[in-house]
């Protein structure tokens, strides 16, 4: 939605659930020796110990954007991901989708000239894997892009493109895959 992290809220069905994840139980900021009914103090139940959501940031982006506002923004963002999904089907020599984004998270390999053609499999994945941070090094150095990589319980480092800003276009998704090939063309 574009709000600041202070403004998310993250709601479960399960009642005491986040509470149980995440309590820390710091006697020295929650004493439970107070003089009053300690179930308000709710430092401790939210994910960012003492700081609540700061709910007006986006009570004021709602009443500017509006819900069909909010909805344009979702269907711009999601329509991206899947023009850049799109692309690097396109350019399965170059890129390797690893799932078929839920959201507008998209996950991929860079695959350089040496590895291409090669069959896919954990040894070319971990090939793969190591490349992630050779190209990143290189996007903070000309300050071209900033896209993360990481690992999952099943495979080794990937990049994750997260498309969250109404701003980016589909040049600009054409722009990073375009720039992560240059930074990659010698590996």
């Amino acid at each position: 939605m574009g709000a600041l992290l202070q403004c998310s809220t993250i709601h479960f069905k399960e009642d005491g659930l986040l509470i149980s994840c995440n309590q820390m139980s710091a006697e020295y900021l929650f004493m439970t020796d107070k003089l009053y009914d300690i179930s308000y103090d709710t430092g401790d139940k939210v994910i960012q110990c003492g700081r609540h959501n700061d709910i007006f940031k986006l009570w004021l982006q709602w009443r500017s954007k509006g819900t069909e506002g909010f909805g344009k923004h979702m269907d711009h963002l999601m329509e991206l991901a899947e023009y850049e999904v799109k692309r690097i089907k396109q350019q399965s020599d170059k890129f390797y989708l690893i799932m078929e984004p839920e959201c507008v998270n998209v996950s991929f390999w860079y695959i350089p000239k040496r590895l291409r053609g090669v069959p896919h499999d954990a040894k070319k994945e971990q090939e793969l894997a190591k490349i992630c941070p050779i190209i990143k090094s290189r996007m903070m150095q000309s300050g071209t892009l900033m896209v993360g990589y990481q690992p999952d319980d099943r495979r080794p480092n990937f990049f994750r493109s997260i498309i969250s800003s109404i701003a980016v276009t589909e040049a600009d998704v054409d722009f990073m895959l375009n720039e992560i090939d240059r930074l990659g063309q010698d590996l």
